[in-house]
């Protein structure tokens, strides 16, 4: 059986006449099969090139036909692939080129030449660009080739786009808003694209203030508080994937055995009107064992309760500048002061300091609890919620619900530090 190998570099589209004509080449030369590729030579997978290793090892080959020897590889592999397929007797062949072997002396230089030219081309290539890159970033620009929804570049600068900007927002609060379910959404809003792409697009840096090469040189569409949120309900709709949204309880997925780690699962009383988490691990040694719901929400709401009123005496204290932004500050008042006396060229580095600075100091370090003191200390507030209410509030608040084998409650943490013990 004789099979081409057709290859290029990149998945653009504007490489689509490069493939279609060297796969029609292949054709018209005899080929039975063509496999395509579209990956580098030189770095990352290629399955496509590990598919005609395995049919090299399987034996059904005569004959490997390619362009030429630089679409079998440009990482020095190509020799190693020459002597298993001389191994075998399959011969392997350039349309422009003929025969390529390295069993024979002459045969082995060529080769070997042409190898380390491909290698060294490669190399060169890969070195212009990331000079190019790091010229670009120096001088503020945004090195970038395509930027998320609500962004623009103007003037090489990456900034907000004032006609994508509010429905970019609106994009990430309705996601917030289906407690970060993608598929829910996209049907919900009738929004052409796919959950993954969705993914792509909340996990790009720039949403939170990323871009020419450091944080805060560009408008955060979110912040890193949020963003730790929608991390969270994320991790929280995977450890239930697969149940029906009915099935989704208060405490689903959230409260752990301190035994075996395991989830507790619900189950209804013995008088099948209360619901129970219960410990069905069979080679826990709690297992069996179980706690009532109402129990668990009691000391949830009792850990919150606890924990805002802690945050809110801990905000009116100011809290300790970074040393890393002392450090900062003290480089920028150098450079502020030279730039003052007549030192011309130093405007980007201080605008590099000034972002740096600022990134530094609007960097939430967690949850702002002393924001919701007041509303969790209204007698009765969180008691009267719904669980549809309340499990937003978990997810985002409590670090850890451990289940230690009582009746009597769960030890839940608060992502403060502050714990509350079953009473």
């Amino acid at each position: 059986m004789r099979v081409g190998y057709a290859r290029v570099s990149t998945n653009k589209t504007s490489q689509d006449v490069s493939i279609d004509g060297q796969a029609m080449d292949l054709e018209r030369a005899g080929c039975d099969r063509v496999i395509i590729e579209r990956a580098s030579a030189f770095k990352g997978a290629r399955p496509g090139w590990d598919e005609l290793w395995g049919l090299v090892a399987g034996g059904t080959l005569t004959e490997v036909l390619v362009i030429d020897q630089s679409r079998l590889s440009r990482s020095g592999d190509d020799l190693a692939f020459l002597a298993a397929c001389a191994e075998r007797g399959i011969t392997v062949r350039a349309l422009t080129g003929g025969v390529i072997e390295a069993e024979t002396y002459a045969g082995f230089v060529s080769a070997g030449v042409l190898s380390v030219m491909n290698q060294a081309h490669s190399r060169l290539l890969a070195a212009k660009v990331r000079d190019g890159l790091a010229r670009r970033q120096a001088a503020g620009y945004s090195t970038v080739s395509k930027l998320p929804f609500g962004y623009r570049l103007t003037d090489g600068r990456v900034t907000p786009c004032p006609t994508n900007w509010p429905a970019a927002r609106a994009r990430f609060d309705g996601l917030m808003a289906a407690g970060m379910n993608f598929s829910g959404w996209l049907r919900e809003t009738k929004t052409p694209g796919s959950p993954t792409a969705l993914a792509r697009w909340l996990n790009h840096p720039t949403l939170r203030g990323f871009a020419q090469g450091q944080w805060g040189v560009v408008e955060p569409l979110i912040t890193w508080q949020e963003w730790e949120q929608s991390q969270r309900l994320r991790q929280a709709r995977s450890q239930n994937r697969g149940r029906s949204a009915a099935s989704v309880r208060l405490f689903s997925g959230l409260v752990k055995c301190s035994e075996c780690g395991g989830s507790l699962a619900y189950q209804r009383s013995r008088n099948g009107k209360n619901w129970r988490l219960k410990d069905l691990h069979q080679w826990c040694p709690w297992y069996g064992r179980s706690v009532a719901e109402s129990v668990a929400r009691r000391d949830a709401i009792n850990a919150l309760r606890a924990a805002a009123t802690s945050m809110a005496t801990l905000a009116t204290t100011a809290p300790a500048e970074p040393a890393e932004a002392t450090a900062i500050r003290a480089q920028l008042s150098q450079l502020e002061a030279m730039a003052a006396s007549g030192v011309a060229g130093l405007s980007l580095a201080i605008d590099g300091l000034r972002a740096q600075l600022r990134a530094l100091v609007t960097i939430p370090a967690g949850p702002r609890l002393d924001r919701l003191a007041a509303a969790f200390g209204e007698p009765g507030l969180l008691e009267r919620a719904s669980d549809d209410q309340l499990r937003p509030l978990l997810v985002e608040f409590l670090d850890r619900c451990v289940y230690t084998g009582q009746s009597l409650g769960i030890e839940v943490t608060v992502r403060n530090g502050v714990r509350n013990d079953p009473q």
